[in-house]
Formats: C-alpha cells, sequence, structure tokens
C-alpha cells in the first residue's frame, strides 16, 4: 500500500504518461498500431491537466487554510491560468474529452490547439524495427511541438509542487525538477 496522499499517486502517474510519451517522441520497439501510440499522447494530456482536480479534492493538501476548498482551488486554477502550456494543455484536454471546445467551455489559452498533423520516423537495421512518432498542434500562434508542451507542463506542475511543498518521493522526470 502507498503511504502518498492522492495527488501525490497521480502526480507520479503523471510521469509515468510523461515516460510512455517521450518514448513514442524519442523511439521505441514498433509493436502496436499508430493510434495506440496516439492514445497515450492524449492520455497524456488528459491526465496533466485533471491534475489540478486531485490537488484541489485531496484533504491533504493545504494551499490556504484546510477547510477552505474554494480557495484551494482558486489558487490553482489560477496558477494554470498563469503558465501558457498549462492554459493549452486545458484546452487541448478539453477538446479532447468533449471533441471540440465551445462556448459553454471557455477555452483557457485562446489559442485554439487542435492536434494537426504527425510523422513516423521508422529505424530498421539490426534488431526490432524501432518508431518515433511527432505529433503537432496547430494553434493560432504556429504550429508546436506536442512533446515540448508536455515537457514545459511537467516541468510547470514540478515548479508547483516546489513551491507549494508538495512533496513526491518517486524518482521520476518531474522529482528532478522539484529537487
Amino acid at each position: 500500500m502507498s503511504k502518498l496522499s492522492k495527488h501525490q499517486e497521480q502526480f507520479e502517474r503523471l510521469q509515468r504518461w510523461y515516460e510512455r510519451f517521450k518514448k513514442i517522441n524519442d523511439g521505441q520497439v514498433h509493436d502496436k498500431s499508430s493510434e495506440f501510440y496516439q492514445d497515450e499522447v492524449y492520455a497524456f494530456f488528459m491526465n496533466c491537466y485533471h491534475l489540478k482536480d486531485w490537488i484541489i479534492e485531496d484533504d491533504a493538501v493545504v494551499l490556504a487554510s484546510k477547510d477552505d476548498k474554494g480557495k484551494k482551488k482558486r489558487i490553482v486554477e489560477n496558477y494554470i491560468n498563469s503558465v501558457d502550456d498549462l492554459k493549452l494543455c486545458a484546452d487541448i484536454c478539453n477538446s479532447l474529452k468533449h471533441l471540440c471546445l465551445d462556448k459553454n467551455r471557455k477555452p483557457r489559452s485562446g489559442e485554439d490547439p487542435k492536434f494537426d498533423r504527425k510523422s513516423a520516423k521508422l529505424n530498421i537495421g539490426v534488431g526490432p524495427i524501432k518508431i518515433e512518432m511527432k505529433y503537432i498542434i496547430d494553434t493560432l500562434s504556429g504550429p508546436r511541438d506536442a512533446f515540448d508542451i508536455a515537457t514545459k507542463c511537467i516541468e510547470a506542475w514540478g515548479k508547483f509542487y516546489s513551491d507549494n511543498k508538495l512533496n513526491v518521493t518517486g524518482e521520476g522526470f518531474a522529482n528532478s525538477i522539484i529537487r
């Protein structure tokens, strides 16, 4: 049984999603359909944005007074709204979860992000075939590399955890940022 708080478990889960995305981006054995890789990328953005809910709902997190969940929610939401890549992540997540952003779900980034294209590079030679998948997100400001956005998001969450002394014990990527 884990001794981590629920938000810490989710933060470490997010790091594992990031590691999966990194393997897809950097190259891994090609043993699945390309839809599988896309699902992994989508799952990263959904889990990344929804870490906020785990922080807000976990009573072990004290950002304001322990009994004021509304203030804790405002602190977390304000942080997301202060980081461009987390705002993009929110819009990406909501467009994936709800098919598209609509007038009832106000976009945070103002960038109208959409998965635009992907490219694959096959490495054929001795040993198993390896594939590198790159995903581009089209924004009003121009195309963005999805893995770059993911990296900046996980760094931003690492900063939030560090600034708010929300310790995590694992050895994942974000923890190297927190320390």
